[in-house]
């Protein structure tokens, strides 16, 4: 099934060739020594992944200009993010140098090993949106309409909370501060919440396919991913050692991942 859906290439020829891509990618991270530049690379990978399926897909053509547009577009924006902010002449994210100091001698293995999962990652993200485009769907859905709804809003939402965050950040005055305002006032961490809400965006639009209720798995996997073990956990304990008693009464107001009004602080 996922050959048929990653058309024109096969599957194998799909992995040879991202797999030679983060290869150049790790290379090129060695002088800077940013595995940031990973991510980026997922986002390269998995827009032109979305982009050759939109080309190539046997669906609807208005339903694959519009996905493989909703696809390009939240890779562009998320990619851009992270090399301006993450990568280009800045600092490796912390959560990447406890992971080289936990790796110790084997530091380049595991990193090169680090880039190698994001062909996997890429395939299978890039996959869902690839499938969706299979759809056979002429006439424009109340699901359709749904899900495009969902993807603006979490689009622009974790747009929004990222130009908000990293303003803050510019501001050396800020520095040791924990920043409460804007999104980050409703959740500790708005930009997961919404990362993970954009992938149930194609939930609704995957109604109608066969086995189309197997489209929860994306998101449930991403905001279990994010919630539970690559995203909040590393940042607040990053947050409990660099802000302290700051961040400890912002837990205390915050909702962690969903938004919601702030509490009354316990102290």
């Amino acid at each position: 099934m996922l050959t048929e859906i990653l058309l024109p290439f096969s599957l194998w020829e799909w992995i040879l060739s991202l797999s030679g891509f983060f290869v150049l990618l790790w290379v090129l991270h060695l002088r800077p020594r940013n595995a940031s530049l990973a991510d980026v690379g997922f986002c390269l990978a998995f827009g032109v992944i979305v982009l050759v399926c939109g080309v190539t897909s046997e669906g609807e053509l208005s339903r694959r200009i519009l996905i493989s547009a909703m696809g390009i577009l939240y890779a562009a924006r998320l990619g851009y993010h992270l090399f301006s902010h993450r990568v280009w002449g800045k600092a490796e994210d912390p959560r990447y140098q406890k992971i080289r100091m936990l790796l110790g001698s084997w530091e380049s293995v595991g990193m090169c090993a680090y880039f190698q999962l994001q062909v996997p990652a890429s395939l299978f993200f890039a996959g869902l949106l690839c499938w969706v485009m299979s759809h056979s769907a002429i006439e424009l859905r109340w699901w359709d309409i749904l899900g495009v709804t969902i993807f603006l809003v979490a689009v622009i939402g974790e747009a929004v909370a990222d130009r908000q965050l990293e303003a803050f950040r510019r501001d050396p005055l800020n520095k040791g501060k924990t920043f409460q305002a804007g999104l980050w006032r409703y959740s500790r961490h708005p930009n997961y919440f919404f990362e993970s809400l954009h992938w149930w965006a194609y939930v609704p639009l995957a109604i109608g396919l066969p086995w189309s209720w197997i489209a929860v798995i994306w998101p449930c996997l991403m905001m279990s991913a994010l919630r539970w073990v690559t995203g909040v956990p590393w940042v607040e304990a990053q947050a409990l050692v660099t802000r302290g008693q700051s961040y400890r009464e912002y837990q205390q107001t915050t909702n962690m991942f969903f938004p919601w009004f702030p509490r009354k602080s316990e102290s």
